[in-house]
């Protein structure tokens, strides 16, 4: 059997992380990135590591991206990882060992550690985080989820992988929180287009469970001021999300 990993990649304006992340999977058989329009120095570092670089500006989505960037893998065992991730040594050894005795219907998932604001988060539901991230691509693919993608798996073999990897978000909070609200607007598109509507008594009940959630229930106060804050966040992201969509139909 052949257990060659093909490394997919999809980013846009990367040039400040996609050099550490590429670092981290040059031990791979083959990188596969997939652009969506960079005009940063993101390529210009990209072909140090690869020559399989290509490029689709007609944006659908996060899941439709890595479906088109698997399309271009010449293996079948994938591995996806985000620009702003790193794979550690460890759990490199990892991957190499559980691929040598692997069936072709098994997924493997990884523990991802997140770094917010100078800091390791280890509650607050950012971790554990497990996600299938290496597939066979003969069995499975990604969805076509605009964001919050994922590897459409469903009845396989899950092995969890002990060693974690990293994922190192935006630089400034400005910048994380822009992001958020950009994933609050795509869910509320989404949602108007299946017909949901919503109302001002969902809106403060999912608003407000959304911090208790967060900070009691998945423990983010033992991430200390950190956790507060992403409590906070997460609460806004509701209320933004559920206010989008109301106001849609409203306009």
């Amino acid at each position: 059997m052949n257990h060659k990993i093909s490394v997919i990649i999809i980013c846009k304006n990367e040039e400040k992380r996609i050099r550490q992340c590429l670092e981290s999977i040059k031990w791979a058989d083959e990188i596969v990135l997939l652009d969506s329009g960079s005009t940063d120095n993101t390529l210009a570092i990209a072909r140090e590591y690869t020559d399989k670089i290509f490029v689709n500006t007609e944006w659908q989505g996060f899941g439709h991206q890595k479906r088109l960037a698997e399309s271009h893998a010449s293996n079948d065992w994938v591995l996806a990882i985000d620009s702003d991730e790193v794979i550690s040594e460890k759990l490199h050894e990892e991957i190499i060992e559980a691929i040598k005795s692997a069936d072709e219907k098994e997924v493997f998932r990884f523990n991802r550690l997140t770094h917010f604001c100078g800091k390791y988060i280890k509650h607050s539901g950012w971790y554990p985080d497990r996600i299938v991230r290496l597939y066979n691509k003969k069995h499975y693919h990604y969805n076509n989820a605009i964001v919050h993608e994922a590897v459409d798996c469903k009845g396989a073999q899950i092995t969890d992988l002990k060693e974690a990897f990293f994922h190192y978000t935006n630089d400034t909070l400005e910048a994380y929180i822009n992001k958020r609200n950009g994933y609050a607007l795509v869910w509320a598109e989404s949602q108007y287009k299946k017909g949901r509507r919503t109302n001002f008594v969902e809106i403060i009940l999912h608003t407000f469970f959304a911090f208790i959630r967060h900070y009691i229930f998945r423990l983010g106060f033992l991430d200390g001021y950190h956790g507060f804050l992403i409590s906070i966040i997460q609460m806004q992201y509701t209320f933004n999300k559920y206010n989008f969509l109301m106001f849609k139909y409203r306009k």
